[in-house]
């Protein structure tokens, strides 16, 4: 509803300015609104957080950002809005990012110069708020990543398809990021011939920036359910600052999309042990090979102290034969079940990467595809604890 005095009678406002312009713009709304010269205070948006951090001095605070740092006015704004009053923010800064950030912060307007006061009172406002409790977390959405124990497994394969699987009206319908974190060799958006999206190491660099606008105008749009962020550091360009970003960039996918599939190499979740806390289920791919299965089971035992309340779903790959170990022989050097087979599937595969398009989309009733529902649906059912191995692994047993 837009503001009116008569109403209301808490439906006031109170200005903290620090221009020429600034105060005449105040002064007017003041005036309309019932004030008088009392509402008006110096010191901008930044005395305005040092005056009223405790308690609300009316029912919406006009501010000038004045000259202060964007990152400083959101806390200011942030600030104010614990106390549960309105904040409207004048400045002379037109740029689309110092809007975004000051509207995420809890601004209910950012306006540029000049603005009238016909702008600021025709502002839509909820009922007036009350002391707030601290907002409940957002409710995140389902994790999944998925881990090669070595090169050339078939686990960036398999992210492709889990995550085409989860966007396909024909298989889960969810809403899904596909998020390709080698950021050195990854290569989701080349197999399937698509633009890399440069904006994925904006968001990296400013995870807290990131919201369902960034997103949407970066990342690429695969289909309708199905988003991409995919792309290949450059020269000059250091990997690990960016992966430093990348536990926040989880929280703002599972934020805004159904479901996040992400192609993690080894390495960065090695490197990163602060990505485990983002992961619902972790799909471990293994090949039946002693170097593989050796792999593994290192990770594993890594992961245990790192995150030992991380999912972890063992998925054996037919890709390599290797030493053709058994299922049963990988589950138990592992120590956890292995969810789901993936066969080989040479032809049809060759099909599916010449076209540049998911292998179960052209094979839906193939056996690969099988692998793929069954492993959707063991990292989204919550399982009960593996019983330990009665006997000694496999690789204890080679090894040891």
């Amino acid at each position: 509803m837009p503001f009116d005095a008569s109403s209301q009678k808490t439906a006031q406002f109170v200005a903290y300015v620090c221009t020429d312009q600034g105060a005449a713009v105040a002064r007017t709304v003041v005036e309309r609104t019932g004030g008088d010269n009392a509402a008006l205070h110096g010191g901008g948006l930044s005395g305005a957080a040092r005056l009223c951090a405790d308690t609300p001095v009316a029912q919406v605070l006009l501010t000038e950002i004045g000259s202060i740092p964007v990152d400083m006015a959101c806390e200011c704004v942030t600030e104010i809005r614990r106390t549960g009053a309105d904040v409207i923010v004048l400045g002379e800064q037109t740029d689309i990012n110092t809007y975004r950030a000051l509207r995420k912060a809890g601004a209910l307007e950012y306006f540029t110069f000049p603005v009238s006061a016909d702008d600021i009172l025709s502002v839509q406002r909820d009922e007036p708020v009350e002391v707030a409790a601290a907002p409940a977390a957002p409710t995140l959405s389902p994790s999944i990543a998925i881990v090669g124990s070595n090169g050339g497994v078939g686990a960036s394969l398999l992210a492709q398809n889990l995550a085409f699987y989860a966007s396909d009206p024909k298989g889960a319908n969810t809403r899904t990021a596909l998020l390709d974190a080698d950021l050195m060799f990854g290569s989701q958006a080349i197999d399937l011939d698509r633009d890399e999206t440069p904006g994925l190491f904006e968001a990296l660099k400013a995870p807290d920036r990131v919201d369902n606008t960034f997103m949407g105008a970066t990342m690429d749009h695969f289909s309708d359910h199905l988003s991409i962020y995919s792309h290949q550091i450059r020269v000059g360009q250091d990997a690990r600052s960016y992966e430093a970003g990348m536990p926040r960039l989880f929280a703002a996918l599972r934020t805004e999309f159904d479901a996040v599939v992400t192609d993690l190499p080894r390495n960065a979740l090695m490197q990163n042990p602060d990505l485990a806390e983002h992961i619902d289920a972790l799909v471990l791919v293994v090949p039946a090979g002693f170097s593989g299965v050796n792999a593994a089971s290192r990770l594993v035992e890594r992961l245990k102290v790192q995150a030992p309340a991380l999912r972890i779903l063992p998925v054996l790959s037919e890709l390599r034969r290797d030493a053709a170990l058994t299922r049963k022989d990988v589950a138990t050097t592992v120590g956890h079940d292995v969810v789901a087979t993936l066969p080989r599937s040479d032809a049809g595969l060759l099909r599916a990467h010449r076209a540049a398009r998911p292998f179960i989309e052209s094979q839906p009733r193939s056996p690969y595809a099988t692998a793929v529902r069954t492993i959707w649906k063991a990292a989204n059912t919550k399982a009960k604890p593996d019983s330990p191995a009665a006997r000694p692994s496999l690789v204890k047993r080679i090894f040891g």
